[in-house]
């Protein structure tokens, strides 16, 4: 297997867990993401704006968490040996989640696994962003959009000329996008089939971390 297929599947298996771990903890906090911070960015100065404080405060502390997150995997990546360390740090946040979430009454919901969930993501975003020597970002399906839409731009204009160049690599922002929607789409049938559905992704990231562990250059 090529290092740009192992590349693809990382792509593919995070934005999986992002759009998982995403869809998850919208619903659990009643509409506040805990991966896409630039829709809780956008939702934090609205209800600033209309005087909402109790969503104002709500957004505000996953939006503080998930910078906190992010500087502590920051930290945490120069003390480890590889950042592939960081998916077993991520599926140990998930099982705390889950243990918190199954010590309240069924049906309840607390907001501490959700924000535990966006630490996780903003761990993610920091640990691994370049795959095969590409910048794509796992957590920001916004960006991989534009740059898929771009790579398409380009292979069309290859055509028309004569020269078509779409490769694998022109495909990673497309499979990043189509991961996150498929973890979301998954999420919803794992919510309804069983009580430890923040245990999902866990195998993926322990997978992850076991998968080719000499790759660990940035």
């Amino acid at each position: 297997m090529s290092l740009l297929t192992r590349s693809a599947l990382r792509v593919l298996a995070l934005g999986l867990v992002a759009g998982y771990v995403d869809a998850v903890g919208y619903v659990e906090l009643h509409g506040i993401f805990t991966a896409a911070m630039t829709g809780n960015s956008t939702t934090f100065g609205i209800a600033l704006a209309d005087g909402d404080r109790a969503r104002a405060a709500a957004v505000g502390t996953v939006l503080g968490l998930f910078f906190c997150g992010a500087l502590a995997a920051s930290l945490l990546r120069r003390a480890l040996p590889a950042y592939r360390h960081e998916w077993l740090w991520m599926a140990g946040l998930l099982v705390i989640a889950q243990g918190v979430h199954w010590s309240h009454a069924a049906g309840g919901s607390s907001r501490v696994e959700t924000l535990l969930l966006a630490v996780a993501m903003a761990m993610q975003g920091e640990a691994l962003s370049r795959f095969s020597g590409i910048s794509v970002q796992t957590i920001v399906v916004t960006n991989n959009i534009v740059k898929f839409a771009d790579n398409i731009a380009g292979f069309l204009c290859g055509l028309w000329r004569g020269k078509p160049g779409f490769t694998l690599a022109s495909a990673l922002p497309g499979l990043g996008w189509a991961g996150c929607i498929a973890g979301a789409f998954l999420s919803v049938f794992a919510r309804g089939l069983t009580s430890g559905f923040f245990l999902a992704p866990v195998p993926l990231l322990v997978g992850l971390f076991f998968l080719w562990p000499g790759e660990d250059v940035r």
